[in-house]
């Protein structure tokens, strides 16, 4: 299903940060999420999805049963929750969507959270059917994220930390690392990517505290005798390097699965991840460009992410460049602009008039004028495609689409 009838996704309210209102809505279901298999629990502002995707193929490889919970979706809704490696199916989630709705319309009634009321129904579901392992997404936060109920996991993951969502973690890295250290369990190791020392410095000694072993996971993979460089990775950017390291350290360090290199390898090279840098080569629009076209998507959204985009055109540096960009409103889109605006030939703005959480495309082109770069308003994708072929026909061309997973999610959609 797109998106289910419960809980209302357009609905939305003033989030008061805390755990109690999931906690009690589990607690009315019974307790599902004291019932989970053993669970790597991943946090952090970029490269959470690439990482358990990297693990999701890495165990099944192996021959295990896996359930997943990420966030958001880009197609269905479905998506967010993997059961046994398979997305959950219509009938089963309707049937945990309603259980969910009518244990929080139970007097006193629970004023739930979208994401919380998502993350309820994920534990139900993998509470039902039995897999060897978890791997458990935050949504954006850490500490107070909805996920963040179980009392004991085989591990927690950090990926790298930057701004975002300042609304709700803090203006500062040291404010949105410690949110996002919450995640660390007493007794639990805690692995965590190579990054400023100041958010090291801050899960170092939030491990210390709980007393759990902290694990820098560019250091252990050195220590490792594993060559990734033998590895093709599938996802395209240098950053994908880290986070296949920080899958392998995970895999690595535990001692509960039996796993093979032979199945890291084949994990690793059999990853696909939607959106993230992808290749674009099905499709309307995809299969109507000339050869001399090149088309991918990414979702990135923050300034972190604009930096491995510009690291990404770089390689191209004999095709025009032409950006189809949207970003929502409460993002920084100013700084993702300045970023990649010296690498970009051409930036088309696309705009989405249903869906009010994008920024108005007049918005966008004078932040993108201020900034000189090249822009142009688009009123859909059918006519940005065609703008392209009319000016870029006969030269060497890559069109990335970008600025938001939302916005990466309307063009597959369209394409389909």
């Amino acid at each position: 299903m797109k998106l289910p009838k419960w809980p209302d996704p357009h609905y939305f309210h003033h989030i008061n940060l805390g755990l109690e209102r999931i906690l009690e809505l589990l607690k009315r279901l019974d307790n599902p999420h004291l019932k989970m298999p053993p669970t790597i629990h991943i946090a952090g502002t970029n490269g959470k999805g690439s990482t358990l995707a990297f693990l999701k193929n890495i165990f099944q490889e192996a021959g295990y049963k896996v359930h997943r919970y990420t966030s958001p979706h880009l197609i269905e809704f479905n998506e967010r929750i993997e059961i046994c490696g398979e997305k959950i199916t219509d009938n089963f989630l309707n049937e945990i969507l309603e259980k969910c709705r009518e244990a929080c319309e139970i007097n006193p009634k629970i004023d739930i959270t979208f994401f919380e009321a998502t993350t309820a129904c994920a534990f139900l579901a993998f509470s039902q059917i039995e897999a060897d392992v978890l791997l458990l997404e935050t949504g954006m936060g850490g500490e107070f994220d909805a996920t963040n109920v179980l009392p004991k996991v085989l591990c927690s993951l950090i990926t790298t930390i930057a701004i975002d969502h300042q609304e709700f973690l803090g203006t500062t890295i040291a404010k949105i690392a410690e949110s996002k250290a919450g995640i660390i369990k007493k007794n639990c190791p805690i692995i965590c990517v190579e990054q400023n020392p100041q958010v090291l410095d801050l899960i170092r000694l939030k491990a210390h505290q709980l007393n759990s072993e902290f694990i820098n996971s560019k250091i252990f993979f050195e220590s490792l005798n594993f060559n990734l460089d033998a590895i093709k990775i599938p996802l395209n950017g240098s950053h994908q390097i880290e986070n296949s390291q920080l899958a392998v350290s995970c895999i690595k360090h535990q001692s509960l699965f039996r796993i093979s290199d032979e199945n890291i390898k084949n994990g690793i090279q059999k990853t696909r991840w939607k959106a993230r840098l992808e290749k674009i080569e099905d499709g309307i629009f995809a299969q109507k460009l000339p050869q001399n076209f090149k088309l991918y998507l990414d979702g990135s959204h923050n300034p972190q992410g604009a930096n491995t985009i510009t690291e990404f055109l770089e390689k191209f540096s004999n095709h025009q460049k032409i950006i189809i960009f949207q970003m929502l409103k409460d993002k920084n889109c100013e700084e993702f602009l300045k970023i990649i605006s010296t690498k970009i030939d051409k930036l088309l703005i696309c705009k989405i008039a249903s869906d009010s959480r994008f920024r108005s495309a007049q918005n966008i082109l004078e932040i993108a004028q201020n900034l000189q770069i090249n822009s142009t308003i688009i009123e859909n994708f059918a006519d940005g495609f065609e703008k392209i072929e009319q000016e870029f026909s006969s030269q060497q061309s890559l069109i990335l689409i970008c600025g938001s997973l939302y916005f990466a999610s309307e063009f597959l959609l369209e394409n389909q």
